[in-house]
């Protein structure tokens, strides 16, 4: 009895053995043929054209004098001329009040600050450290900002008029209206109609 019974045991372990290796042969393939799809090539029917190719080579500064004498938000964008050293003219030409700094670039080696005039959209002026401006010197041009110098009185023009700090007031709330109270439905009786009593009825 226990002779057949090892039998049996060893037969059944037999055909799983058989069983694992058929399907380890079968993941195999599975899994070659699966690299041989991913490896080849497939052929297209189209040709990607070639990307242009960009001469993007560094440029001298002065290069970009053009676009520098030409502001963009000027109309025509027409070259401003740049105010002479020895000249005058800028000493005269109303307050300081009057002009706006719109812009502040370099010129080589050389800072220039770009004025505009109130109320007058194609009065400019471009002027230049130790050259004057209503008779305000401009001794100093930063970044962000210039400094003129009148009588040893100096005076900061912003490039850009700095926002307010404080928060804005939130509006009042407008107050909410009483609801009135619902009165309720009046109800109507009903009128019972009494016939008169007859008056010949004893």
């Amino acid at each position: 009895m226990n002779q057949r019974l090892l039998n049996w045991q060893l037969l059944a372990c037999a055909a799983l053995s058989v069983i694992l290796v058929a399907e380890w042969a079968i993941g195999e393939a599975n899994h070659s043929q699966l690299q041989a799809t991913l490896d080849k090539t497939v052929l297209a029917d189209y040709q990607s054209d070639a990307l242009p190719e960009l001469d993007l080579a560094k440029q001298a500064s002065e290069s970009y004098n053009a676009i520098v004498e030409r502001p963009l938000f000027i109309e025509g964008r027409k070259p401003i001329a740049e105010q002479a050293a020895d000249s005058p003219a800028a000493a005269d030409n109303g307050q300081l009040d009057d002009w706006l700094l719109i812009g502040v670039y370099n010129k080589g080696e050389r800072k220039l600050a770009l004025f505009r005039k109130q109320n007058e959209a194609k009065s400019f002026l471009k002027i230049t450290e130790n050259q004057s401006v209503s008779g305000w010197q401009l001794i100093q041009i930063q970044a962000d900002r210039v400094l003129l110098q009148q009588g040893g009185q100096q005076k900061s023009i912003m490039l850009r008029k700095p926002r307010p700090q404080g928060k804005l007031p939130m509006p009042a709330k407008k107050p909410i209206p009483p609801v009135p109270p619902i009165q309720p439905a009046q109800q109507d009786l009903p009128i019972n109609n009494i016939p008169p009593e007859n008056e010949n009825n004893d």
